[in-house]
């Protein structure tokens, strides 16, 4: 008998599929029997829970016909259906991320006459990917959920504001596995296999290149920031993206004559290893659930510049873990990144810092905790009921 089944989308690369893949073998190790079902199969993140021995299935539907928005909403109701019927062998809650598997998951719940239903969402109602109809959708699902959980405070007090009762909603940030620290050699070795120069200020990026993430805010920001001031630096670029995208960030470092200062290194998977050689973690993002980079850069005991939004609020204490900025504002995202290039005791202090705080509130060991409890509960008041 499945205890948790969880619902997503897919486990194509992802935050919300990273997380999955890092939390839920640590609660099969705990004992809970898991499973995961998928919109769409596939994805590298199906590996490491394959690997913990988690059953991933796809809810297999029929092809929908060649019209997009009828189809879209006929592969919906097929979705929802296999889903029933699942849910009719009676795990013993059913829990989904994202907006697509709570509409799924929702509708399964109400055909199946199923609970305990949990619903996460991950990121900012803003997000401009889902149209006005998903949103809708989405929200009708959270309505009937047993338990809405955010990942940040911001979400939080987004869904109280869109109707959900406090009493259902919940709050568990993500974690992060906590990594070991190169001491002086080794960080010097790393510098130097990366050709980094010693004195060189590293700024670290990791997002991908996409234009809600920033960068041309950071580029702008970076160019009117180097017009003053003499410590070099060097901007390291870490997430794939579109070759459009791609050009017009390095048209926009043209112009403005950083072009030799920034390195776009694509998707990588030494990302830990390029962190502990950086000096300074940045994120621009306009609007942010949780970030996961965050906490990369909080593991690597490196100070944060980031904007203030969603769940950045969360993870850095402004001027004491890191800088925080307003959204879409260059002009303050340059001067929080050479007040810190040219600081260097500052910058030390405030990565020392970062990593005590990933430590005490970030880990994954506090996060898979927090889940526990939450299914404990959930399922003794039900057993009670």
């Amino acid at each position: 008998m499945t205890d948790i089944l969880y619902v997503i989308g897919s486990l194509e690369v992802g935050g919300t599929e990273r997380h999955l893949s890092l939390v839920l073998p640590q609660l099969a190790a705990r004992g809970w029997r898991v499973e995961v079902a998928v919109l769409e199969r596939g994805g590298p993140f199906e590996r490491p829970l394959q690997d913990a021995g988690i059953a991933v299935t796809r809810l297999e539907v029929p092809s929908p016909p060649p019209v997009p928005k009828l189809a879209g909403l006929l592969r919906l109701r097929a979705q929802a259906q296999a889903l029933a019927r699942r849910l009719a062998e009676r795990p013993r809650l059913l829990h989904c991320f994202l907006p697509m598997s709570c509409i799924v998951g929702g509708w399964a719940a109400r055909i199946a006459d199923f609970a305990p239903l949990i619903m996460s969402r991950r990121s900012q109602a803003i997000r401009p990917a889902l149209f006005m109809g998903d949103k809708w959708l989405e929200r009708r699902a959270l309505q009937g959920a047993d338990r809405v959980l955010a990942h940040s405070t911001f979400v939080l007090e987004e869904l109280a504001g869109e109707g959900i009762a406090r009493d259902r909603l919940g709050l568990i940030h993500n974690g992060i596995s906590l990594s070991g620290r190169p001491g002086p050699a080794a960080r010097k070795a790393l510098r130097d296999s990366f050709a980094w120069r010693d004195d060189e200020v590293v700024l670290a990026v990791v997002a991908n290149l996409i234009a809600y993430k920033g960068h041309a805010d950071l580029f702008e920001g970076l160019a009117r920031a180097a017009k003053d001031h003499p410590v070099p630096w060097r901007l390291v670029l870490i997430g794939s993206g579109s070759a459009a995208m791609r050009d017009g960030l390095l048209d926009q470092a043209r112009a403005s004559g950083l072009e030799g200062r920034i390195d776009f290194l694509g998707g990588r998977d030494d990302v830990a290893k390029l962190l502990a050689a950086a000096d300074i973690g940045v994120l621009a993002s306009h609007h942010e659930g949780f970030s996961n980079a965050v906490l990369e850069y909080m593991d690597a005991g490196l100070p944060v510049v980031a904007t203030a939004t969603g769940g950045n609020l969360d993870a850095v204490v402004d001027g004491e873990t890191g800088l925080l900025v307003p959204v879409a504002d260059p002009s303050a995202l340059g001067r929080a990144l050479a007040e810190l290039i040219g600081d260097a005791d500052r910058r030390h202090s405030m990565g020392r810092l970062s990593r005590q705080r990933a430590e005490t509130h970030f880990s994954l060991e506090t996060c898979v905790d927090r889940y526990d409890a939450l299914y404990r509960e959930i399922l003794g008041r039900r057993q009670a009921a």
